[in-house]
């Protein structure tokens, strides 16, 4: 090989690698341009939605659970309110005409979605007194 293919060689991958690590910082500019702009609409967002909303609802929720699940059933229970739940129907009979039925319990029946109302709403509240805290 001359001289001079071996410089224009040199010369165009020398070329290469600058224009590639050109390309890869404007990129990098444009992403971080672009996470700048997303993190200024979510802060947006957060500060409309800390105007917007108060703990009132937060907490009527929480209360509203927390009487549902604790409260409730003792004072059913003491009371003696008839609850009535479905019976378990055979496997054959898809509309419960001929097998199943109701049966009375006494005191207020816990599902478990009132469980998990229950560990999501005080965790949610909870965690939002937290942070609100942290920010202080």
């Amino acid at each position: 090989m001359t001289i001079e293919l071996l410089s224009m060689l040199g010369g165009g991958l020398a070329g290469f690698i600058f224009r590639f690590m050109a390309t890869t910082v404007e990129n990098q500019q444009k992403t971080n341009e672009m996470l700048i702009k997303m993190q200024t609409v979510a802060d947006d967002s957060a500060d409309r939605a800390a105007v917007r909303g108060t703990h009132v609802g937060r907490r009527v929720l929480v209360f509203t659970v927390l009487f549902t699940l604790a409260i409730a059933p003792f004072i059913g229970a003491a009371v003696g309110i008839p609850t009535y739940v479905e019976s378990q129907r055979e496997w054959w009979d898809i509309f419960g005409i001929f097998t199943g039925g109701w049966e009375q319990v006494r005191g207020i029946v816990l599902l478990p979605e009132l469980r998990a109302a229950l560990v999501a709403a005080v965790g949610f509240y909870l965690g939002g007194s937290s942070i609100s805290r942290g920010r202080g």
